[in-house]
C-alpha cells in the first residue's frame, strides 16, 4: 500500500494507544496493519500515550505481541513523562498514587515512593482507595508538589468507558482544596514536545494521531504539529463538529492514511 499524497509529508506520526491501537487488551486490527505499513515505507512511528498503568518495557513487550517493534525510545507514556519531569525538577521521593508502571517508571529515574514525601503523583489507580486518598490530600494539603500524570475522565476499553486518571486527580484536588501543580499527559504538550526534542523532529514533518478531541488533538495544536482524529475511540464525527479542537484530518481507520 502507498500513502495518499497528503500524509507523505510526514516523516514522523506520534500515535496513541487507547482507541486508537487498541481498547483495553483487543487489538484494533486496521490499526496495526496501518503502522507496519509506515514503519515498511521507513516513517517513524512513536507511541505517546496518557496511559500510566504500564512502563514503557510493558508497552513495549504489549506492541511486540501485536507485531509491532517499537524501540524504548520511541515510548512515551504518561508514566515516563511523570518520572522524568519528577527527576528534572530534582525530586528523590515521592508518595504515589498509581499502578506498577507508574512505579517501575519511578524506580527507574531514581525517585523512591514512601508514605511520607514533598511530591505527590497520581495516575490511573484501579486500586484507588479512601486511605489512598486520604494520605494522597493530607500530603497536598501541607505543601507538597502535586503532578498529575493525565486528566483523562474516561478511558476506552473493549467493554466500554471506564473512569480514568482524570477521576482520581480530581478527588484529590476536591479534598486537597489544591489543583495539581502540574499536568504531564495530553493536552499538556509535555509529551509531544520530549518526543520531537529527543527525535530532533522538525513540527512541519510530525502529525499526531488520536482518539481523542480534548486530550490527543487539543494537546497537537499546543505543540505546533498537525493532527489527524481517528474514529475508533472516543471522538465521533458530531464530537468534532461541536468542538474547538479541530483536527486537520478525520479518519474512520488508519488505514485512510493509504491508497
Amino acid at each position: 500500500m502507498k500513502l495518499r499524497r497528503q500524509f507523505k509529508s510526514y516523516r514522523v506520526f506520534l500515535l496513541d494507544g487507547d482507541g486508537v491501537l487498541w481498547r483495553g487488551e483487543q487489538p484494533i486490527p486496521s490499526a496495526l496493519r496501518a503502522v507496519r505499513e509506515l514503519i515498511r515505507a521507513g516513517r517513524v512511528v512513536v507511541l505517546v500515550t496518557n496511559n500510566s498503568t504500564k512502563s514503557r518495557d510493558s508497552y513495549r513487550a504489549k506492541l511486540l505481541r501485536l507485531g509491532i517493534d517499537l524501540p524504548l525510545a520511541r515510548i512515551y507514556s504518561s508514566s515516563y513523562g511523570a518520572a522524568r519531569y519528577a527527576a528534572e525538577m530534582g525530586f528523590r521521593e515521592a508518595y504515589v498514587v498509581g499502578e506498577k508502571g507508574l512505579l517501575k517508571e519511578l524506580e527507574l529515574a531514581g525517585i523512591k515512593v514512601l508514605w511520607l514525601a514533598s511530591c505527590v503523583i497520581a495516575g490511573m489507580d484501579r486500586g484507588f482507595n479512601y486511605e489512598k486518598l486520604r494520605r494522597a490530600s493530607s500530603l497536598v494539603r501541607e505543601g507538597a508538589y502535586f503532578i498529575a500524570t493525565n486528566r483523562d475522565p474516561t478511558l476506552p476499553t473493549e467493554e466500554g468507558l471506564v473512569p480514568g486518571a482524570g477521576s482520581i486527580v480530581a478527588a484529590i484536588e476536591v479534598a486537597s482544596g489544591r489543583q495539581a501543580d502540574v499536568t504531564i499527559g495530553k493536552p499538556e504538550p509535555y509529551l509531544y514536545e520530549l518526543a520531537l526534542n529527543d527525535l530532533d523532529a522538525n513540527r512541519g514533518e510530525v502529525l499526531a494521531i488520536g482518539d481523542r478531541l480534548d486530550t490527543d488533538i487539543e494537546g497537537a495544536a499546543r505543540a505546533g504539529i498537525d493532527s489527524a482524529l481517528v474514529l475508533t475511540g472516543v471522538a465521533s464525527l458530531e464530537d468534532v463538529k461541536r468542538s474547538t479542537a479541530k483536527p486537520r484530518y478525520v479518519l474512520r481507520s488508519l488505514l485512510d492514511m493509504f491508497e
